[in-house]
């Protein structure tokens, strides 16, 4: 007897020893773990994370840099207009890219290396490079080196000039696997790619795009190279048709889920609204804007700007919000609109939200909505209109002011035909004098205001008041006659604790509020002040002197 169950037993071990053999061999496509999903099924929501996570740091850049307001309330989006950059209104962005990003990337190069798909891993290393960039560019230090080191739940934080010294080989390293021929059985890129349908030369040219933007970030540095960066140019984006964008997908007015909305329209929410500076820059109404007898309204302007119907069947664009007056510490306040009465209720009504809506008794158009922000947009994560405006600067600090005056005029005009505006306006605004004509005549904070507008809801806004001292003087105080950005000032209701001196303005966010709560010790090792209301006055790397 004994000895039949010691057989059997013997007989049991070799069938268990046999079957964990098979299941390591032949693991359950449907069950859930960290190798059997395909780069195939992993590309899209990383790119759906990536853009989520790159937007929504985009729109808190917008109410930094005075595009945005907000109706007045204790809301993270309103502290942010005041520039109190509080742990809890930065966070999504650190939480969007670590935890729903980052940690997914490294799997689905791996996932593509097996089968020889050379071009989702030179993708997932342009995503990896962008992320850590533009992460850089807004906290100014990061967890790099250890983020995904799974035995390791205090990761240390690295530079931020170290993490760039990372990710700019990486991109040249995307280049290489993005012009490598694929394995001949591997995924097509179309199959996963969501953002340029698989065309592998616009990915390519988005790899030299990036590092072309993230090069010209240290315009202070000596070790500046417009040359190089000219030569970048030349590979990038340079039309309307091959950047990089996200199409957000509409699916109805009368669908209540918006998870597939433009992002901007959920970020904005119903209380943001169009500041003066903003509204200023699109009408050419600030110190030095081009102008003369043949000035032309910007056809952009009701697609930036909404407008609502005034109960009598008329359109009137939307009252602005002067950031520099009272109104920011007490309003605009938020309205309600009564369909029986045909009324709102309040005369602040007259600062439209940025949601299109209309009433659905009467069919009054209560806002138009903004073209970033209607449902089924675009996200615009690197044009080339923007890659023009870059040439634009450099041209003009070379004093090459011909070439400057026609990469001007480039991006104005690559920006409105992404944005859909009719071939003859175009013409006909680029031949008007309310853009500059005269390349004697042009200067870097006109070619700047016109990036400022192109950017619009872009954290690359904020990098590019931040390079250019916004408009101040080189004490660091507003000086609107010599300063880039005429008009931007800071708010009325700036955070004091924050920005005690008038030299104060806003070089970072603050670190997140996940990092501060537990990996705190690393947090200080990496940077003493991270716990001090000034820190967010703290230049990133390539923004120092």
């Amino acid at each position: 007897m004994k000895k039949f169950i010691y057989i059997v037993a013997a007989a049991s071990t070799l069938a268990l020893g046999s079957c964990s053999k098979w299941l390591d061999v032949n693991e359950n496509p449907n069950s859930a773990n960290t190798t059997v999903p395909t780069a195939v099924q992993r590309l899209p929501p990383i790119l759906a994370q990536f853009a989520d996570g790159y937007e929504s740091a985009g729109t808190r850049a917008s109410f930094i840099t005075q595009q945005l307001a907000v109706v007045n309330a204790n809301s993270n989006n309103w502290n942010l207009t005041r520039w109190n950059l509080t742990n809890a209104a930065v966070g999504w962005p650190w939480q969007a890219w670590y935890v729903n990003t980052a940690v997914n990337i490294q799997p689905m190069i791996d996932a593509a290396d097996k089968v020889g798909a050379n071009h989702y891993v030179g993708v997932g290393k342009i995503i990896k490079a962008w992320g850590f960039g533009y992460m850089v560019d807004c906290y100014g230090i990061l967890p790099y080196d250890e983020f995904d080191n799974k035995d390791i739940l205090t990761p240390k934080f690295d530079d931020g000039e170290y993490i760039y010294g990372k990710v700019l080989p990486l991109l040249d390293e995307a280049i290489l696997d993005l012009s490598k021929a694929q394995d001949q059985y591997a995924p097509s890129l179309k199959e996963g790619d969501t953002y340029n349908g698989g065309d592998v030369q616009k990915w390519i040219k988005l790899a030299y795009g990036l590092k072309a933007r993230f090069l010209n970030h240290y315009s202070k540095k000596a070790n500046y190279n417009p040359d190089e960066i000219l030569s970048l140019l030349a590979k990038a984006p340079s039309s309307s048709i091959d950047g990089t964008t996200y199409q957000y997908v509409d699916e109805g007015k009368d669908v209540s889920d918006n998870s597939k909305a433009a992002l901007q329209w959920a970020n904005t929410g119903t209380t943001a609204r169009i500041t003066k500076l903003y509204y200023d820059y699109i009408t050419n109404n600030y110190t030095g804007a081009p102008t003369g007898a043949n000035n032309m309204v910007d056809p952009r302007l009701d697609l930036l700007v909404p407008s609502m119907d005034n109960g009598k069947g008329v359109l009137m664009r939307s009252k602005v919000v002067d950031m520099q007056s009272s109104l920011p510490a007490t309003g605009p306040v938020a309205v309600t609109f009564n369909e029986k009465n045909n009324q709102f209720s309040h005369v602040d009504s007259v600062y439209i939200s940025l949601r299109s809506n209309t009433a659905a008794s009467t069919g009054r158009v209560l806002s138009t909505g903004t073209w970033y922000t209607r449902k089924g947009g675009k996200g615009l994560l690197l044009t080339g209109a923007e890659m023009k405006f870059i040439e634009a600067e450099i041209r003009f600090k070379k004093g090459q002011l011909a070439l400057a005056l026609q990469a001007y005029k480039d991006g104005i005009k690559i920006h409105m035909e992404i944005m859909g505006v009719a071939s003859g306006d175009l013409t006909k605004f680029l031949e008007s004098t309310s853009v500059v004509q005269d390349a004697s005549k042009l200067t870097l904070s006109q070619i700047m205001i016109q990036k400022y507008i192109a950017l619009s809801y872009s954290q690359e806004q904020w990098a590019d008041l931040r390079r250019m001292d916004f408009c101040t003087d080189a004490s660091g105080n507003y000086n609107e006659a010599i300063g880039i950005y005429k008009g931007f000032n800071r708010p009325s209701h700036v955070f004091a604790n924050s920005f005690p001196n008038p030299t104060d303005w806003p070089r970072r966010f603050a670190i997140a509020s996940y990092e501060n709560s537990y990996n705190l010790d690393q947090v200080k090792k990496a940077d003493p002040d991270a716990g001090s209301p000034t820190y967010i006055t703290k230049p990133v790397f390539w923004d120092k002197k």
